[in-house]
């Protein structure tokens, strides 16, 4: 079966004929030319040996990278050729110049000879210090050539070369033959251009020490064959330029690497820092921003968060490199929301990966690129904040350059979004560790002063006892002491009659409410809450009972208790024992409030519909501060009397809100205060959450 030439043997063919028939054609139109030009002739010989000399640092430098052996000896074969190169070029013509010669030769041949050794031979011990005595001995045998010309052997005879001469350049030639096979069949086996092109080389290596022995110095062979290796030293030149811009554009992509490899570093060192500092989300995330924005050279980020009841993806916050003006974007992202699988973020909130885009003002799934355009954000990118398939939020950035997609930075991202989703999360489980331990310490303390409470409400009732039966004898005394009076000593007397009545009576009520309260605390005490008894009710007479028993108290302060519009309200359903203790602490709290010769008035109205009445307790006292209208209606409020606990308008407040109603307070300092209660004259609605049933009324108890 015959074997079909390929394109790579028609060429080594080529260079053969091409040579062969060059030569044959120099020959014949200048069979007796000799021309004698020494500067000429030392020109191209140094331009020879420094091409050789640059080859040799280039495979080197590939010996390095590849850690091949061959080529180590084929470099050290060119860097003696190079050597010995220029020493022939410094050197006159003689016996010591063809010396230098042909020792050139010879050594350029050995090394490309050396490509036949194994592979273990070339990375014998001892191969690493064999360049430095390679270039020693060139340089020692060029300097000794110089300067011992005279006694060099005998290289030409009668203006030709001699037999010496002609041996070296056979073997120089033989050598380099032997390397042209070699390094063809090592591309025949790995089909590899930088074999084949050192094939090449060797071949018209050898060529050129065929030439020259069929020559003699100065005569036209003797040129053609010096032209044939110049032409190799311009390959030799091409080769080395082509692994110069070789080596620099891989120096120049390893730099880009390494600096992309050390901006990612850079990120996840900040974002690890942030995440380890930061107490919330809050603080982190415009630090996490800065920090990857900075690291990765990107210009504009944003924080995007879930919605958990909307089930969308609402702007939080953002950071922006100084040069950038990006207002309109910025604004219009602000009002936007991202629901799942719309828009980039949503996208990237479907999928659950980061996702890259080269130019966001041409893409037609980016919802802002109008927008983008306009300010000219170009690349973009964004990636999950989660936990497994919990999603917390998404993290964009933009560029104004176009920028294509880096998978390493995606695959980085991606892990810092799974540790912003670990910190979320830690920080979510924290701050329920912290609200479950405030609410057992709270428990606690509850506990305390519901077991105190019941030790000062069983107290309280003993010592009420002796009162409430002391007014009754004291009654009893004074009216026995009323009758044995004359007729006009009653009738002087009468004003202080009624006054101790009205006094008795108060202190009969008083305790009688007290006696309630105490049985309540019990209750709780016990476990056993009372539900409010929604009954009809009067306002007025509510009021009424209220003022019976504080206007002796107002009195002493001079401060005059009034109603306004109470007659005219409507009957409503209402707990008339809660409402009463609401509307006592209101005008019990705004009494010493008031200075003398002011007033608190109790005001009614029902509104437009008709279905409801808003109560108003009004004084002209000092006012409130904001501190601490602040404060009222919780267990923080503040009160300026003296000995008081602050808890009056917090009592007030769980009434109305049993009522299902509302409160609000209006307040000026120097000027006066008004609570301002609505109340639905139906009552609360029958399945409000406010009025379900009690444990009480289930017959069950809670603890």
């Amino acid at each position: 079966m015959k074997h079909k030439l390929s394109a790579h043997d028609l060429l080594l063919v080529g260079i053969i004929a091409a040579a062969f028939l060059s030569g044959l054609l120099v020959r014949s139109l200048w069979p007796n030319r000799m021309w004698v030009n020494v500067p000429l002739h030392s020109t191209v010989e140094a331009l020879g040996g420094l091409a050789a000399v640059l080859m040799a640092l280039v495979l080197f430098a590939r010996k390095a990278e590849r850690n091949d052996g061959k080529v180590q000896w084929l470099a050290m074969g060119f860097l003696g050729m190079g050597v010995l190169e220029i020493f022939h070029a410094l050197s006159v013509p003689g016996d010591g110049f063809v010396l230098l010669r042909g020792a050139a030769s010879l050594l350029g041949g050995c090394g490309f000879s050396l490509v036949w050794l194994a592979p273990a031979e070339s990375h014998r011990r001892g191969s690493q210090v064999i360049p430095s005595i390679v270039v020693t001995g060139a340089i020692a045998f060029g300097l000794l050539a110089l300067v011992f010309s005279d006694h060099s052997p005998q290289m030409t005879r009668h203006d030709e070369f001699g037999s010496a001469a002609i041996a070296m350049n056979s073997l120089a030639a033989i050598l380099f033959i032997l390397g042209a096979i070699g390094f063809w069949r090592e591309f025949r086996r790995s089909v590899t251009g930088e074999s084949y092109l050192l094939a090449c080389l060797a071949l018209m290596f050898g060529l050129a020490e065929m030439m020259l022995l069929s020559s003699a110095p100065w005569d036209s062979g003797w040129w053609f064959w010096h032209l044939l290796r110049l032409a190799t030293y311009v390959v030799v030149l091409v080769f080395v330029s082509r692994g110069y811009v070789v080596m620099i554009a891989d120096l120049k992509n390893a730099l880009a690497q390494a600096t992309l490899a050390q901006r990612r570093l850079t990120g996840q060192y900040a974002a690890t820092r942030v995440l380890a500092e930061a107490a919330t989300l809050k603080d982190a995330g415009q630090a996490l921003l800065r920090a990857l924005g900075e690291s990765l050279d990107w210009e504009l980020g944003m924080f995007w968060s879930r919605d958990e009841q909307m089930q969308v993806l609402r702007f939080v916050d953002l950071w922006h490199a100084p040069q950038v003006e990006a207002t309109e974007f910025v604004n219009d992202s602000r009002g936007r929301t991202f629901q799942r699988g719309e828009g980039l973020i949503g996208r990237v909130w479907a999928t659950g990966k980061p996702i890259w885009i080269s130019d966001v003002a041409t893409d037609p799934h980016f919802r802002r690129a109008k927008m983008a355009a306009r300010v000219d954000l170009r690349g973009g990118f964004a990636f999950p904040v989660c936990k497994g398939e919990e999603m917390y939020g998404v993290v964009e950035f933009f560029s104004r350059e176009s920028r294509k997609p880096d998978q390493d930075v995606l695959n980085m991202v991606a892990d810092i979004g799974i540790k912003v989703g670990l910190f979320v999360d830690r920080k979510r489980t924290e701050e329920e560790l912290r609200r479950t331990e405030a609410r057992l310490v709270e428990e606690q303390r509850l506990a305390e002063v519901a077991r105190v409470l019941g030790d000062i409400g069983h107290d309280l009732k003993n010592m009420l006892m002796p009162i409430v039966t002391g007014a009754g004898l004291l009654e009893e005394e004074l009216s026995e002491c009323f009758s044995k009076l004359p007729q006009p000593a009653v009738s002087a007397v009468k004003p202080s009659r009624d006054m101790t009545h009205d006094l008795i009576e108060m202190i009969r009520q008083g305790s009688r409410r007290i006696h309630d309260r105490v049985k309540e605390i019990a209750d709780s005490v016990k476990g056993l809450t009372r539900a409010p008894q929604f009954a009809p009710c009067r306002i007025a007479d509510i009021v009424s009972s209220v003022y019976a028993i504080l206007h002796i108290l107002a009195d002493e302060r001079g401060v005059a208790l009034r109603t306004e519009g109470l007659g005219n309200l409507p009957v409503i359903r209402a707990d008339e024992s809660r409402l009463f203790n609401a509307i006592y602490n209101l005008v019990n709290n705004a009494i010493p409030e008031v200075p003398s010769g002011g007033s608190v008035t109790v005001q009614g109205r029902t509104d437009a519909s008709g279905k409801k009445v808003v109560l108003s307790v009004i004084d002209t006292g000092k006012g409130m501060s904001p501190e601490v209208r602040d404060s009222l209606f919780t267990y923080q409020a503040i009160s300026r009397k003296i000995g008081g606990t602050g808890l009056g308008t917090k009592i007030v407040k769980d009434v109305v809100d049993a009522h299902g109603g509302n409160i609000r307070v209006e307040s000026t300092q120097g000027v006066g205060t008004a609570f301002h209660i609505t109340l639905s004259v139906e009552g609360p609605p029958a399945h409000s959450p406010r009025t379900s049933p009690s444990p009480a009324e289930t017959g069950r108890m809670t603890l």
